[in-house]
């Protein structure tokens, strides 16, 4: 039966069209090495009465006349210019998933709590993120390498060759792989159900089976959404965007086309005999400028286009020489207006550069509002808008892309996670429950600041200024937690607060008013006695939170007492 299926080539339509999804969108937005200009290759390739695969390329030959076509290709270079965008400018801030506020990570196994089993430390995550964004019609398959130790491999579906699925999910599958069967290594296609694991060398021969006790196919797709109601070819967060991804491509090169003819002009002179290839134009050998006479002695041609080295392209292309003949009036005589304009230099015109710019600017803001939400410059256009609102909608639409990568990530790595965990333990023995999170700390700390200043009460106030030291220390875990027990600990989150409680009598007590007021001090005194309090923290176990800063305040209270001469407090 899963000798058909491979044979069947099930859902071979949509594997398909999956795998020319991706081609197309890599194109744009990975891109590939550059190889070495060959003029020649692209002189063929005008000849050709069928196109490449290269999808940009095509539609450009198209577009362009021939001649255009040869120089624009000249100026094309890979990494390509969409490639560099999605690269530089979108990848590195939807990173920013991975440091969500509310994020949550639980697992238990047989009956236990666990932050992370040894099982899921690997490098997965990094993997992930880079298949949801890049490689969304990819599969996560898990297999094991050894008895309860699994591990996962995500499959390109180019070498998926047969699939069949229940909506989202996967009943069945086969793709090309490789596995070693005494010491030499095979090649062949690997088949996967909700019950074993086959492989097949490349004439189809059974060589190897393994059972697992899941009930469900072990492979799971990296995008839950299908593109165009497709359950494999599935939408990319690129998908919308190949259009404009195509055209700033074309406009960037066009860009690195003109901006030579800006700097470098095409010259209009005058042809004169008597010059030889090595000399300059304006070189006598008596030393003396040419006269008008021996300019008017040149007898006139057409006009024709001085080259060097041997480069062929439009006339229009910067550094073009072209010679004109010498306009000599009627009576004999050379034109004087014409030796006044002896020699004429023409640029590329500034209003089509500007021009050009500022489409290719507003392309890109184009692209990345659509990617991550914020490309936004300055007053709207309207002029209806303050800073601060536009700034306001710029976070909303940035949490927005982020919480739709967060729940691409969160369906993927749920999946998975169980699935490791329950090839490791047994189904039954595990639960995951994950979430990367809906809070990504897009407020500047200036914002967070002025929001600390409006905050109309103390619990406000507080909330705000552990959202500030989570905005801060968002790459240093270690440096929030300590943050986050000592602002706990604090009596008083703001001077507001504290003055407020003075102003009334029998309110503050001293230890209090000596704890907040020397507040640096009794925690340094706390941690002589007791050891760094982030530790001491972990140690108090499942304790709830509540209880942990009831405990370590009153021990530190009593060593206020102490040394002021009072008495310890009983808890």
């Amino acid at each position: 039966m899963s000798k058909e299926f491979i044979q069947e080539k099930r859902s071979n339509e949509s594997l398909a069209k999956a795998v020319r999804q991706y081609r197309q969108l890599s194109y744009l937005t990975i891109s590939k090495i550059a190889d070495d200009f060959d003029i020649q290759y692209f002189k063929d390739y005008i000849q050709r009465k069928h196109y490449t695969d290269d999808l940009f390329l095509n539609w450009v030959k198209g577009v362009l006349k021939d001649s255009n076509f040869l120089s624009f290709a000249k100026y094309f270079k890979n990494p390509n210019p969409s490639a560099s965008l999605i690269q530089s400018k979108v990848k590195e801030p939807l990173s920013r998933v991975f440091f969500s506020g509310d994020s949550h990570f639980n697992y238990v196994v047989k009956g236990k709590l666990e932050k992370c089993p040894y099982e899921l430390e690997d490098s997965f995550e990094n993997e992930l993120l880079n298949a949801v964004l890049f490689n969304y019609n990819d599969i996560i398959v898990h297999d094991l390498s050894g008895v309860n130790k699994p591990f996962r491999e995500i499959v390109g579906i180019d070498k998926v060759v047969s699939i069949e699925t229940n909506k989202n999910s996967i009943k069945r599958i086969a793709y090309t792989a490789k596995t070693t069967i005494n010491s030499e290594v095979v090649y062949g296609y690997a088949y996967i159900d909700e019950t074993k694991y086959e492989f097949y060398n490349k004439e189809i021969e059974l060589l190897s089976t393994n059972e697992h006790d899941l009930g469900f196919c072990p492979a799971n797709f990296v995008i839950e959404k299908g593109f165009d109601n497709d359950p494999i070819a599935k939408e990319s967060f690129f998908s919308y965007l190949k259009g404009d991804l195509i055209q700033y491509c074309f406009l960037k090169t066009i860009q690195r086309m003109v901006d030579v003819n800006g700097t470098t002009p095409i010259i209009v002179r005058p042809k004169t005999k008597n010059v030889t290839e090595a000399s300059d134009d304006f070189d006598n050998r008596d030393g003396a400028p040419m006269s008008a006479n021996k300019i008017g002695s040149q007898v006139p041609m057409e006009m024709r286009q001085t080259k060097s080295g041997g480069n062929s392209g439009s006339i229009l292309q910067a550094g073009t020489d072209i010679e004109v003949p010498v306009h000599v009036k009627e009576d004999g005589s050379v034109d004087m207006d014409f030796i006044k304009n002896l020699l004429t230099f023409h640029y590329t015109p500034v209003e089509a550069l500007k021009n050009l710019e500022d489409r290719i600017k507003k392309l890109e803001n184009a692209i990345l509002t659509s990617a991550i939400g914020d490309a936004s410059e300055g007053k709207s256009p309207e002029g209806s808008k303050s800073d601060s609102e536009i700034r306001s909608v710029t976070v909303v639409s940035k949490q927005d892309k982020l919480r739709a990568l967060s729940n691409a990530m969160t369906y993927s790595k749920s999946i998975s996670d169980k699935t490791m965990l329950a090839l490791a333990y047994g189904k039954e023995n595990v639960k995951v429950d994950l979430f990367y999170g809906s809070d990504f700390f897009l407020e500047t700390e200036k914002e967070l600041y002025g929001l600390f200043e409006k905050a109309p009460n103390s619990v406000e106030r507080t909330n705000i200024l552990m959202r500030l030291s989570q905005r801060r220390s968002m790459f240093n875990k270690m440096k929030y937690n300590r943050e986050f027990i000592l602002y706990k600990l604090m009596p008083y989150s703001s001077d507001v607060d504290f003055d407020k409680a003075l102003a009334r009598e029998n309110i503050v007590s001293n230890e209090i008013f000596i704890f907040q007021t020397q507040f640096n001090y009794w925690i340094g005194k706390f941690e002589s006695q007791y050891g760094d309090i982030v530790i001491f923290w972990d140690n108090l176990g499942e304790s709830k939170e509540s209880e942990k800063i009831i405990y370590i305040n009153d021990l530190i209270i009593n060593l206020i007492s102490k040394q002021n001469g009072g008495k310890e407090t009983n808890n």
